[in-house]
């Protein structure tokens, strides 16, 4: 049972983690992509509908990352060439997915809610049966994006303190003018930042339709959110983001297993997640407050 939770919880937790890391690297940059629900949800639909027309899951995925690249440059040359408003942009890009993936499903599939692709592949998993009865037992059932996301933070915590692309991207964040001024090209390294985010928001959608083989409207289902808070609560800190995405993906599994095990309204279990990111992110910012007076 042991497994069977910490297996469940990295399974739930798998999009959020894809999905904030992206959006970490947009953080650490100085502008902060608002429009990874957006993304996710898109990425989602293109990623289950391409896999099923062409049986291949690595066109699907690919097909996601590209559908989630461009709306992520979509955002970055708004922001950077119009002058517009990175968070309002950001939202315009959630709605906009929201609206487009309602639209096409309609328009392709007759239908404005779920879409089973039966003959779309699946996405294999780990089965090995000398890890049965370890502590590594929960690995069996996890698929590639779940390893992916597994790994990947701690890839960019190595990145950011490491390399030299990891101290330019965190001079643009401090301070971008100054960055400006050292030699740093400030908008060709923010542009970097917002096509990782689209990357990695693309493998997420991928992570949540590829599986099941189906499309459900509004399937991110704030996924995109909770990577936004995962982010907040982490601190440009790889590791940090990485452990308040599982604590939420843990938070998700507890929410769908109290739905199943009492009699509380389904809906307001649903709620749980955004409760709880609500109040960590109150009572941190009440901490940073105090911190700041103490100083």
């Amino acid at each position: 049972m042991f497994e069977a939770i910490i297996r469940d919880t990295v399974k739930n937790s798998t999009p959020i983690i894809l999905a904030a890391t992206g959006g970490l690297l947009t953080e650490v940059s100085g502008w902060l992509n608002i429009g990874l629900e957006g993304s996710i949800l898109s990425g989602a639909f293109f990623a289950v509908v391409v896999s099923s027309a062409t049986r291949s899951i690595l066109l699907g995925t690919l097909a996601s990352v590209l559908v989630s690249v461009i709306l992520s440059t979509i955002v970055f040359l708004t922001v950077k060439f119009l002058k517009a408003n990175l968070y309002v942009v950001g939202i315009a890009v959630n709605l906009l997915s929201m609206g487009l993936t309602v639209a096409l499903t309609d328009l392709w599939f007759k239908s404005k809610g779920t879409v089973v692709f039966s003959n779309s592949p699946r996405p294999g998993v780990i089965s090995i049966d000398s890890l049965n009865n370890t502590s590594l037992g929960w690995l069996n059932g996890l698929g590639l994006f779940d390893l992916v996301a597994i790994v990947t933070p701690f890839l960019f915590a190595y990145i950011f303190k490491k390399t030299v692309f990891g101290v330019k991207l965190r001079a643009c964040g401090y301070d971008d003018e100054s960055a400006f001024y050292s030699g740093v090209k400030v908008n060709q390294i923010r542009f970097v930042a917002y096509i990782g985010s689209g990357v990695f928001a693309g493998l997420a959608g991928s992570a949540l339709s590829l599986p099941l083989g189906a499309f459900v409207s509004n399937m991110s289902g704030g996924r995109g959110w909770l990577a936004l808070v995962a982010v907040i609560m982490g601190r440009k800190k790889p590791t940090l983001v990485f452990l308040s995405a599982i604590m939420l993906g843990f938070v998700t599994e507890l929410s769908i297993f109290l739905q199943v095990a009492t009699e509380v309204s389904p809906k307001l279990l649903l709620s749980l997640p955004y409760f709880v990111s609500f109040a960590i992110l109150a009572l941190s910012h009440s901490g940073n407050s105090k911190k700041r007076l103490l100083d």
